[in-house]
C-alpha cells in the first residue's frame, strides 16, 4: 500500500508543478525540489513510473504524464481538494492542521464516496485554497 500512495503522490505532484507553471514537461529537478527529496531518489521513482508507463521521459531531465498517469494524478488531487473543503467546511479545520490526514485519505476514495461528498459541498469548483477541483 505504500508503494502505491508513493507512486500516486509523485504523479500528484508532477501535475500540480505542471499546472502551477503551466509547463509540460516537468524537469526532475523541480520534482526533487518539491518532494524535498534527493534527485537519486526520484530517478529510482521515475524508473518505476516509466516501466509503469505511467510517465515518459522527455529529453534530459525531463519528465511528462502519460494519459494513465495524468488521468490518477486527476483523481488523487481531486480527492485531496475535495477533502480539503470537507474538512474546512463541515469540520472547521484549516488544511495545515489536516494536510498529514488528507494526503492518507486522498488514496481510498472510491468514485461513488467522491460524487456524494461532492454534492454534500455543493458542488465546489475550488478549495479553500483557490486551487480548481479537477472534475
Amino acid at each position: 500500500m505504500k508503494h502505491t500512495k508513493n507512486i500516486e503522490d509523485y504523479l500528484e505532484v508532477i501535475y500540480i508543478i505542471s499546472e502551477e507553471k503551466k509547463i509540460d514537461p516537468v524537469r526532475t529537478k523541480d520534482l526533487a525540489k518539491r518532494l524535498e527529496v534527493y534527485p537519486s531518489t526520484v530517478s529510482e521513482m521515475i524508473k518505476k513510473l516509466i516501466e509503469m508507463k505511467l510517465v515518459v521521459k522527455v529529453g534530459h531531465g525531463s519528465i511528462k504524464l502519460t494519459d494513465s498517469g495524468r488521468e490518477r494524478a486527476r483523481r488523487v488531487l481531486k480527492n485531496h481538494r475535495l477533502l480539503e473543503c470537507f474538512f474546512y467546511q463541515y469540520l472547521g479545520i484549516n488544511n495545515n492542521k489536516a494536510k498529514n490526514t488528507i494526503c492518507k485519505i486522498e488514496h481510498h476514495i472510491n468514485e461513488e464516496i467522491f460524487n456524494v461528498l461532492y454534492e454534500k459541498l455543493g458542488r465546489p469548483k475550488s478549495c479553500p485554497h483557490g486551487n480548481p477541483i479537477p472534475i
